[in-house]
């Protein structure tokens, strides 16, 4: 039989890449962490992880473990919450932009589906405005926002700095017109961008720019950004694989912070559903603030 604290350990450290955050996560020492992998490859007689660098890579034998342990892990946790019937059931409906979407949904959907497995979440990326207006229409219960403002009443999650962002050895942002690949007109980050280009610097007059790809979605902008074709902005912390960040030595204008908030639904904040969703995204923002910190 496996044991489920060994496949616990075994799917944190899947989830976060190495034994040190693996160990932060489930609550154990690194020590618990490196025995409970020992014990269940000495079960298995095979090898699940190597060594890469300062972390780990799975083997062929852990790539084919990790979706058995994921549902083993997840019909146990179902089991526990129907049977002791303290399980939170329901739907939760959650907005969020694909900006960070890819960064910290699959923490936010682990923990809490880990916890309160038979709740359904429903998910919805949008630009925050849009979000914003799905949650005063009732049609969102909780979304994650940027540029959080004018939005009113509103829990900050983080703040960090808004980045430049090329390709990776991309020299696009030496032309004049600079081109830009931005969100839509009333994007936040965008209104920022083209208001800094056009203002006169210290060390800067108007910069000339033009726009050669307006988007809702960063799945559009950033393949253009990583081929090297235009400049975008992002925070920081969402700068992706194949692009890297501009600094003022690069001749272009600081940017200011981008905020991260979180809007609750009149529903979720009296729902448990809702209150325990919530929990968890303060959470994964936290345990994640050294990357978001400006």
């Amino acid at each position: 039989m496996l044991d489920t604290d060994q496949l616990r350990s075994f799917i944190a450290i899947v989830d976060t890449g190495s034994f040190t955050r693996a160990a932060e996560r489930v609550n154990k020492t690194q020590s618990a962490v490196s025995m409970h992998i020992r014990r269940l490859e000495e079960q298995l007689g095979r090898h699940l992880f190597y060594k890469q660098g300062r972390g780990v890579r799975l083997s062929e034998d852990g790539e084919r473990l990790v979706e058995h342990a994921r549902q083993i892990l997840l019909v146990e946790a179902a089991a526990f919450a129907s049977i002791s019937r303290k399980a939170l059931v329901g739907r939760i409906r959650l907005g969020i932009p694909d900006d960070y979407a890819e960064m910290v949904l699959p923490e936010i959907l682990t923990r809490f589906s880990r916890r309160h497995p038979l709740v359904e979440i429903s998910i919805t990326c949008e630009m925050s405005t849009v979000l914003h207006e799905r949650i005063g229409a009732n049609e969102l219960d909780l979304a994650v926002v940027t540029e959080c403002e004018d939005y009113g009443r509103i829990e900050v999650l983080s703040e960090q700095p808004l980045r430049w962002v090329t390709g990776s050895h991309s020299k696009i942002h030496e032309l004049r017109p600079l081109p830009l690949a931005l969100g839509m007109p009333n994007c936040a980050w965008r209104k920022a961008a083209i208001s800094r280009l056009e203002e006169r610097g210290v060390t800067w007059k108007n910069i000339a720019w033009k726009l050669v790809v307006a988007s809702a979605n960063q799945a559009a902008i950033a393949p253009v950004v990583a081929a090297g074709l235009a400049v975008t902005v992002l925070p920081q912390s969402a700068i992706r694989a194949g692009q890297r960040m501009l600094d003022v030595e690069d001749g272009l204008p600081a940017l200011p912070l981008a905020r991260i908030g979180l809007l609750e639904g009149r529903m979720a904040k009296r729902s448990p559903e809702g209150k325990a969703l919530a929990d968890e995204i303060r959470a994964v923002f936290a345990s994640q603030k050294s990357r978001f910190a400006a």
